[in-house]
């Protein structure tokens, strides 16, 4: 279970403030989403959402049908995470052999949470359907990533890839899956990316979400819980 669904189920921080938190309204940075080496960036040409920090795109790259409902970004970040996800990604490999195309999502200056030297989660979750044609042998790769250099795309402490391959003739056959990394926060801000990398059959067709998510260590934050306690108790006396 994804560490976002964790907090959620057990009420964490009062469920990350309802979720919406995690998207309290803020100045943007520099959201991209990449399509086989093709940069689509945030209001520019390409995004027909004209919301900051949100994309939404249809394009065709090397003989792919691509529909991305949303790519979307919190970037500054909030005290309870840093998120970036994909989704309702659908892609259709329209030529007439096998293919591959790579996704990545993108953006920096995630300021919070943490501060320098903080202990830092990394989760990545995915979840998704291959939706059409019979192929064995369709997959899906993805994998999150955060640098405290706040580089773009960020490319390090990445989880570890999630891979799904279509191991029946189905027509629709699901899958998900998460985990995670660590990471520690430098001294000034950091970037989240993730990648997915899918190879369809021709005529198959995925549709997928992902989500990557920092937050701070579960220490990280029992202490600061300790501390603000132990801050009401001194000011009681």
């Amino acid at each position: 279970m994804s560490m976002l669904k964790k907090m959620l189920k057990g009420g964490t921080i009062c469920g990350l403030l309802a979720a919406g938190a995690m998207f309290a309204p803020a100045a943007k940075a520099a959201l991209v989403l990449n399509l086989n080496g093709t940069n689509i960036l945030d209001n520019s040409a390409g995004d027909t959402d004209p919301t900051a920090g949100s994309i939404t795109n249809r394009s065709n790259v090397s003989g792919f049908g691509v529909a991305i409902t949303i790519a979307e970004s919190n970037s500054p970040g909030t005290a309870s995470a840093g998120l970036l996800q994909i989704s309702n990604l659908s892609i259709e490999n329209q030529a007439s052999g096998t293919g591959s195309l790579t996704i990545t999502v993108s953006d920096t200056n995630y300021t919070a949470p943490g501060s320098n030297g903080s202990p830092m989660v990394l989760d990545s979750d995915i979840g998704g359907t291959f939706s059409k044609g019979a192929a064995v042998g369709d997959s899906v790769t993805f994998r999150s990533f955060a640098d405290p250099a706040n580089g773009q795309p960020a490319t390090t402490n990445g989880t570890a890839p999630l891979t799904f391959s279509k191991a029946t003739t189905s027509t629709t056959e699901a899958f998900s899956g998460s985990n995670q990394s660590a990471f520690t926060r430098g001294a000034g801000a950091y970037s989240l990316a993730n990648v997915a990398t899918i190879t369809l059959a021709a005529g198959g067709q995925v549709n997928l979400s992902g989500t990557t998510t920092a937050t701070p260590e579960p220490a990280s934050l029992s202490l600061l819980a300790l501390g603000g306690l132990l801050a009401a108790r001194r000011r009681r006396n």
